[in-house]
Formats: C-alpha cells, structure tokens, sequence
C-alpha cells in the first residue's frame, strides 16, 4: 500500500475530485490505469456531493465545538468546497521512513544507516527516539490529517467519515518540518525544493516512445536521498496549505 501527500480540502478529498501523482502523470502520457470508485449515475454522485458538503460542513461545526467544551478556544473553520485548488506527490513509505530514521538517529546520538531497504519496517530507532526525544511530535505519532490552524494541538476524534482519526494541526507539522531542517541540513528553501526533483528513489524504468522500459529492479535505497525527497513533498504541502488555508491528509 503507498502514501501519497495530499494538501486541499476535504470536500474534495472525499468526492473524490482530485488525482493522485501517479494518475497525473499516466493521463499525461496516455497509460490506462485502475481507479476503484463507486459505480453512480450523475443524479447519484450529485446527491452524494451534497451529502458531502453538508457531512464536511456538521463535522467542521462539531469539532470546534468539542475543542471549546475541553476550554480550546479560538480555533478558525476554514473554507470547505469542492473547487478550491489542491497539492499532490507521492513520497511513498519508504522516503518517509527514511526521514523519520534520519531525524531519529540525529537526535539518539546514534549513527544513521546509509542505506535504506525497499519495504523496511519502521527502523527501532524511530520508536526509541518517539519514547525518549520526540514523544510531542505529530510525525512520530503516526498523525495522517492535519488542520489548518496556527495554534499547536494534536488529539484523537473523528473524521467526517465516522472513522476515530489523530490530528493536528498544519503549525506543529510546519514547526516540526523546521526542527528536522535545523536538525540534520539547516538549508534554505530553494535548496529544500530542489529535492523532490534531485533527490528520491534511484531510477528503475524509463518511459519512452508510450512504453516503459525497465532498467533496473531497486530493493536498496540511499537513505538521505529518500529522506530529503520526502521533506521536500512534506515542505510543499505545507507551503500549499499555508497560502491556501487547506488540510494536510496522508492518504494510503
């Protein structure tokens, strides 16, 4: 199962109405691809698009008011449609293994493997560093939805899908982004960006002519590479949401 990086609304994410990467990137060239969705009429995905809206709409309600009644105050809804503009990549597992590793090693005085392997469990240092070091941060605690607020908070509730979720918010993912760059590189943000195009997973194929070509069969990664591929997605879905005032979701 893969992770991709979504930042955008949830109305959009849940309808449905956006493409992943991967999907871009095979319309663009003309490769058919498999996408399982509900099989509706166009009266059906309209009824369902407002069953939506309103579901996104009760639960962004619901929720600030289950903040105020544990004394959280001044939390903001943000606009929520299925119009609004949305960021996508596709760092996978692996990449964001490697940077949780990397971070973790740093912090635990310990040395960092330089290599990283294909499919790897979480490194046991990860779960060292998140018992001893970085027991606050959202990354280590397995948080996949963050909100768009300026305030830092993370909790356990619901997502509009009925399905029990942990949050935070997308000011402790942007404070934390800043801590690991403080941590491990300390570089500006024209280099941080350059990453998702100069860094990542080694190439295995090639497409030309409408045809991949294979090359090569990676199982054995440079774990900086991965690491700095991954902050880099992770450091655009922040810049996204800030500009744009729209969640961070994990999907996979």
């Amino acid at each position: 199962m893969g992770m991709d990086i979504y930042a955008g609304t949830f109305i959009r994410y849940y309808a449905q109405n956006w493409k992943t990467k991967t999907q871009q990137f095979c319309e663009e060239n003309g490769i058919a691809y498999n996408v399982i969705r509900a099989n509706h009429d166009e009266h059906e995905k309209q009824d369902l698009l407002e069953e939506i809206i309103e579901g996104v709409h009760n639960w962004q309600n619901k929720m600030i008011e289950i903040l105020e009644s544990h004394d959280i105050n001044g939390f903001e809804l943000w606009e929520e449609n299925n119009e609004k503009e949305y960021y996508t990549d596709k760092p996978d597992w692996d990449a964001l293994g490697a940077l949780l590793l990397m971070v973790s090693a740093k912090v635990l005085g310990k040395d960092c493997p330089a290599e990283y392997e294909k499919n790897m469990d979480f490194h046991p240092y990860i779960e060292e560093a998140t018992a001893e070091k970085l027991d606050d941060w959202s990354l280590l605690a397995g948080v996949c939805h963050f909100i768009p607020q300026n305030k830092y908070l993370m909790f356990d509730w619901f997502l509009a899908n009925g399905k029990k979720a942990s949050f935070a918010t997308t000011a402790n993912l942007k404070a934390e982004l800043d801590a690991i760059n403080d941590i491990l590189w300390n570089v500006d943000e024209n280099t941080i960006l350059e990453w998702t195009e100069t860094e990542g997973y080694p190439v295995d194929a090639v497409f030309q002519n409408g045809k991949y070509r294979r090359l090569q069969e990676s199982t054995v990664y440079n774990t900086e590479s991965l690491a700095k591929f991954c902050f880099s997605i992770l450091y655009r879905a922040v810049r996204f949401s800030f500009e744009n005032n729209v969640p961070v979701i994990f999907d996979f």
